[in-house]
């Protein structure tokens, strides 16, 4: 494994998960290829960057409570084709009908190094956990 890749994917990632926590949609586009695709703990699916980053915006302002973190357990290289997998862990949160919703779970990822860097090719997040939040 390139320690210099793996380095250079956490920190992607983490600057992911601070563009999610400012509510920025373009800044977490930033690092999706234009054919990116993701499969969402929902099942729902996104093809494209732009799809993503209009489901980023549409999301944050139906629901004010949304989170989202990603953390890496362990990153696998191909330095001669310049690809990437990631597994790791994710929480997040959000506002259903019936009130707010923690989820946890697990996701994969695959990156393509291109010449801006780390990018992300796909992403698929599967639920482990689902806690619903009491009603007051």
């Amino acid at each position: 494994m390139s320690n210099e890749a793996s380095a250079a994917i956490r920190a992607a990632r983490a600057s992911i998960n601070e563009a999610i926590a400012r509510r920025e949609p373009e800044a977490i586009g930033a690092f999706f290829l234009p054919s990116y695709h993701v499969v969402t703990a929902r099942s729902l699916q996104r093809n494209g960057r732009e799809d993503s980053v209009r489901s980023w915006a549409e999301t944050f302002a139906r629901d004010r409570t949304v989170t989202h973190e990603g953390v890496a357990d362990e990153i696998h290289v191909n330095e001669d084709w310049g690809m990437a997998e990631e597994h790791g862990r994710w929480t997040g949160m959000l506002t259903a009908n019936d009130g707010p919703i923690e989820i946890a779970g697990r996701y994969a990822a695959k990156w393509q190094n291109t010449s801006d860097g780390w990018m992300l090719q796909a992403e698929i997040f599967t639920p482990i956990t689902i806690t619903r939040g009491t009603s007051s």
